[in-house]
């Protein structure tokens, strides 16, 4: 639908009866938005031609969506102003917030790292113990030498040890990836 106001690019109702249309139309040649409410009509021809752009289903799904939206809005000014004297000391202060730190990516050379790195080798170790096929492992000798290996690839190879031998209770091991399907199926001509 276009109009004088632009083209129609939303529309729904502004209150709970249905009783008004609240359209909102984009002049793209000027780069403006203008906003124009029309009383619910179902015979009136700007409202015919807004339907049929936005069925009623539309209009009230807006309307949720736009009431949702606006309680948080609101709850978050509501918190804004509760805390107005923290914030604008805190903006005052001249801190500079600092951004998210990236994620490190996973490659080999970062497992690597982690053996080079006392606290996170330990959290790594204290990670494995609390595995149940480890917790629950009678061998000694296995759990003794996991607690000495002092690179990450020794204590990983180590505890490749145990999932390679392991089953569970369907029989099934541990270690083994699934079977994929191939684009070819396997040569059974022989």
């Amino acid at each position: 639908m276009k109009t004088r106001n632009g083209r129609l690019v939303y529309a729904r109702f502004m209150d709970r009866e249905c009783t008004a249309i609240r359209a909102e139309f984009k002049n793209y040649s000027e780069d403006t938005r203008s906003i124009q409410h029309y009383s619910y009509n179902p015979e009136d021809k700007i409202v015919k031609e807004i339907l049929s752009e936005f069925p009623e289903e539309v209009l009230e799904k807006n309307y949720v969506e736009f009431n949702k939206s606006e309680s948080i809005r609101q709850r978050y000014f509501q918190k804004f102003v509760e805390r107005f004297d923290e914030i604008i000391e805190y903006l005052d202060s001249g801190v500079i917030p600092e951004a998210p730190a990236k994620e490190k990516e996973i490659n080999l050379q970062t497992i690597k790292d982690i053996g080079n790195d006392a606290e996170k080798f330990f959290k790594l170790k204290l990670e494995i113990f609390e595995l149940e096929e480890v917790k629950n492992s009678k061998n000694r000798q296995w759990k003794a030498s996991m607690r000495k290996a002092t690179t990450t690839l020794e204590l990983l190879s180590l505890l490749y040890e145990v999932y390679s031998t392991l089953e569970n209770e369907a029989g099934e091991r541990l270690d083994e990836t699934p079977l994929q399907e191939t684009a070819t199926p396997p040569d059974t001509s022989s």
